[in-house]
């Protein structure tokens, strides 16, 4: 957080904070479960959004190992996730936060799914799995559908994603 303006720590702050309220409410009030669907939205966003940082970072660090390795030289770290994220909502662009082994988990799911370890179908299982620990904990009506771009372009090559592709792996997503 070193060198982040006061600004956004305190968006970042914030954000944790909202993460951390919802987890926590016990009340079964009409503004509750508004509040619970909100961050459970923001939670969604923040999984996709994380996929796709990932992804995006591992093909470069991808590059930057080959290049290295070439050259001699010494490889460089390979990318680490954050907990947080800037993702659009209806009053901008805000902070949402992940927990940072969540978020880890997620970003390492975009690396192996960019670099062609996994498939689409066993990236959006495990990180389809996170999503339903955080539906099942905010106790929200609707399941977390996550990776939906993913999904479309299955659905797209004529092989969609279905229910019960959600039980094919047993693997554990820690």
């Amino acid at each position: 957080m070193f060198g982040k303006s006061k600004k956004v720590r305190e968006e970042m702050n914030q954000a944790k904070a909202d993460f951390e309220k919802a987890m926590e409410f016990k009340e079964d009030s009409r503004q509750a479960r508004a509040f619970k669907s909100k961050i459970g939205l923001r939670i969604r966003s923040s999984i996709d959004k994380i996929f796709i940082d990932g992804a995006e970072k591992f093909a470069k660090f991808a590059e930057l190992r080959l290049a290295a390795t070439a050259a001699g030289e010494e490889v460089p770290e390979p990318p680490k996730s954050s907990a947080f994220v800037k993702i659009k909502s209806v009053n901008g662009e805000i902070f949402s936060y992940l927990p940072e082994d969540k978020a880890e988990v997620v970003f390492q799911l975009g690396g192996r799914y960019q670099n062609v370890e996994i498939d689409a179908k066993t990236a959006i299982r495990r990180a389809q799995l996170i999503a339903n620990q955080y539906t099942y904990e905010l106790d929200l009506e609707n399941s977390l559908v996550v990776l939906q771009f993913l999904r479309e372009e299955l659905e797209e090559s004529g092989n969609p994603f279905t229910e019960s592709d959600l039980n094919e792996d047993a693997e554990d997503v820690s």
